[in-house]
């Protein structure tokens, strides 16, 4: 298992079910088996694979997130039915590929032997997929189906107060409302000013304002 245990990516912090906003993530906090979870970008797909992987290392499981599969070999997969929870992220970049399409298929077979969880991901429910192994194609369609939640405006300004506070920033309702008129509602784009913001709070030691949010944005 060596070589593909140097394969798990390091989880983010604040990746856990308790964070995530909407009805999937007690969905898939409460599945078992096979499970996929589709949905479009940025509606946490990342989030929600590894919010898996926190509890299942919290009850003392071993487990195990990748993502970006085209940087490896379909034999990554290989072996990793002795872990109790595997997560895949994006499977859509290599569905069409023999070799990983094969690579999947054993996977989750043997995960199945094993009485295993494996969940993976996908922009599309399995019926939208382009899969060449007919095989894996009937897997996917049995999977477990989770779609991740869109956020109304309302849900993310609640998130992105909730992680400032994890952060230790206080952030009031109207900074937080500054800050959505202004830069890209994704979450991403929310996330990545927060993390600038907490740079610039530790570097000027001053609390999250318009004005500091002015500057960081330079306007």
């Amino acid at each position: 298992m060596t070589g593909q245990l140097t394969l798990d990516i390091r989880l983010r912090d604040d990746a856990t079910f308790a964070n995530y906003v909407g009805e999937g993530g007690a969905r898939l906090a409460a599945a078992n088996g096979f499970v996929l979870v589709w949905g479009g970008p940025e509606t946490g797909r990342s989030h929600l694979l590894q919010a898996c992987c926190h509890q299942a290392q919290g009850a003392g499981e071993s487990a195990i997130y990748l993502e970006e599969l085209r940087r490896h070999p379909a034999e990554a997969l290989r072996g990793l039915e002795s872990v109790a929870v595997v997560c895949i992220d994006g499977i859509d970049a290599v569905l069409g590929d023999e070799a990983w399409e094969m690579a999947l298929f054993d996977l989750i077979n043997a995960i199945k032997d094993a009485d295993g969880m494996l969940v993976v991901s996908a922009l599309t429910p399995a019926t939208s997929l382009t899969i060449g192994l007919d095989d894996l194609r009937s897997r996917l369609l049995a999977a477990g189906a989770i779609q991740t939640d869109r956020l109304s405006d309302t849900q993310k300004l609640a998130v992105l107060r909730q992680r400032a506070g994890i952060r230790g920033l206080a952030m009031s309702d109207e900074v937080g409302r500054f800050i959505m008129g202004r830069v890209p509602r994704s979450m991403r784009s929310l996330i990545s000013l927060l993390e600038q913001l907490e740079v610039e709070t530790l570097a000027r030691q001053k609390k999250v304002t318009i004005p500091l949010v002015k500057e960081a944005l330079g306007i």
